[in-house]
């Protein structure tokens, strides 16, 4: 690849000489010349500028002298770019760096002062030239020359070649429009700062779910603005679960949305009744028919119920609120000294648990990850309320879905329970974690 600067401080490019961009042009990955557009002047005094038409601050570069430059150095063939800084281009993204990697050449057009005469994009774009207009952010400098060494440095180290370990660029920022992970190396301990223990403990796969939630987590917090050009269908649901815990889900629609995950409040007793009636259903094992689900809500899901639940303190209930529409619940119970559940044998479980009864999703959000983020939401949430040492579930033992989901979330097998819905039993599995792994973590 080829890479022309044509500027009026051509020294400005010696740092291209240095590093990895110094040993790609000595090795010939890279073929870099530096111009000095001066020397397309006629006059005595080398002049590039003159007053703009029209009135105005500030001097114009000019369309002949740089056309003589622009002339001078193109190649005759190949894919050619002619690339120009300027505060109105478009912004400068690694996709877009990513779509020049290809070039056979790319001129940079370096304007000073109030810029480079619009004809001259306006002229080699009706060419077979491309002319790519772009801005490194959005921020005005002096001149076009440190955007250039930016955009030759960003296409450069794509090359193949480049880079002595590909795998350095797989695991950067904005691969797949994502923020890299953050590093750490010795010492272990600075400043009474310790490295993460998951990066010292020597489980790579340990490590590599850590460094992809800290890189999403980074993302959704620092670059927001990302987050709505990721393609859904290529997180996992551990990627899904870390977004709609930082604000972000896709549903059955694909469309990244805001969430907020928050405790539930009074007057959406009413909406909260109707998630509740709507989703348990899709919970109920084929035994229990139309009819006993129909007594259970009524029952236990209607709004006076729900509305207990969240004046009780002994009770804690978080929604994920989606553009205003409550599209999942939790509801916690927080047991004291000597209480337990009615339907959870004691010989199973630790004194005064912390009983996660509900946990449920809209259809529409099943599979985004938002069930994920709104349980693990719910435990942290509880850990200052609780009293005993354990969280415990139940769950249907032909769920195997459900079960899974807990066990990815750190409970396990302790027993089994009976559970009636109406007049139906079922057999439940109960499953407990530590609410040390949670108030630890």
């Amino acid at each position: 690849m080829r890479f022309d600067l044509i500027s009026i401080f051509p020294k400005y490019f010696d740092a291209l000489g240095l590093s990895l961009m110094g040993k790609a042009v000595d090795s010939g990955h890279v073929d870099i010349g530096i111009h000095d557009l001066r020397d397309w002047t006629t006059d005595r005094h080398r002049t590039v500028d003159d007053t703009p038409y029209g009135g105005g601050a500030g001097m114009v570069m000019r369309a002949d002298v740089w056309g003589r430059a622009i002339d001078a150095v193109l190649r005759a063939e190949g894919r050619r770019v002619l690339a120009i800084p300027t505060p109105s281009g478009r912004v400068l993204t690694q996709q877009r760096v990513r779509s020049l990697i290809d070039a056979d050449q790319i001129v940079f057009a370096c304007g000073r002062y109030e810029g480079i005469d619009a004809r001259v994009a306006e002229h080699y774009g009706q060419t077979d030239i491309e002319v790519f207009e772009y801005s490194i952010g959005d921020y005005v400098l002096n001149g076009g020359e440190a955007a250039a060494l930016v955009l030759v440095e960003a296409v450069a180290r794509l090359r193949d070649g480049f880079m002595s370990n590909p795998e350095s660029l797989v695991e950067e920022s904005f691969e797949g429009n994502v923020l890299e992970y953050p590093a750490y190396t010795r010492p272990p301990v600075w400043e009474s700062l310790r490295v993460p223990e998951v990066l010292t403990g020597g489980n790579h796969a340990e490590i590599a779910i850590w460094r992809r939630q800290r890189a999403l987590e980074r993302t959704a917090r620092r670059r927001p603005d990302l987050i709505p050009t990721i393609e859904p269908g290529t997180l996992s649901t551990l990627d899904r679960e870390v977004l709609a815990a930082h604000g972000w889900v896709a549903g059955a629609d694909s469309k990244w949305k805001r969430v907020t995950i928050r405790p539930a409040r009074i007057d959406e007793a009413a909406a909260l009744s109707e998630l509740a009636a709507t989703t348990f259903p899709d919970a109920c094992p084929p035994e229990v028919g139309p009819e006993a689900q129909a007594e259970h809500i009524a029952q236990n899901l209607n709004e006076r119920a729900v509305r207990q639940w969240i004046e009780s303190d002994n009770h804690r209930v978080l929604v994920a609120d989606i553009e205003g529409s409550l599209m999942a619940y939790t509801m916690i119970v927080l047991y004291a000294d000597g209480e337990y559940p009615d339907d959870v044998p004691e010989k199973h479980i630790a004194p005064a648990p912390t009983y996660v009864s509900k946990c449920y999703t809209s259809a529409d959000y099943r599979g985004s990850g938002l069930s994920g983020a709104i349980f693990e939401a719910a435990l942290v949430d509880a850990v200052p309320h609780s009293h005993g040492t354990q969280f415990v579930l139940g769950t249907n033992r032909a769920n195997r879905r459900a079960r899974d989901f807990y066990r990815r979330h750190g409970f396990k097998k302790s027993g089994r329970r009976v559970f009636w819905v109406g007049d139906v039993r079922n057999e439940d599995v109960v499953m407990i974690r530590p609410i040390s792994e949670i108030a630890n973590a």
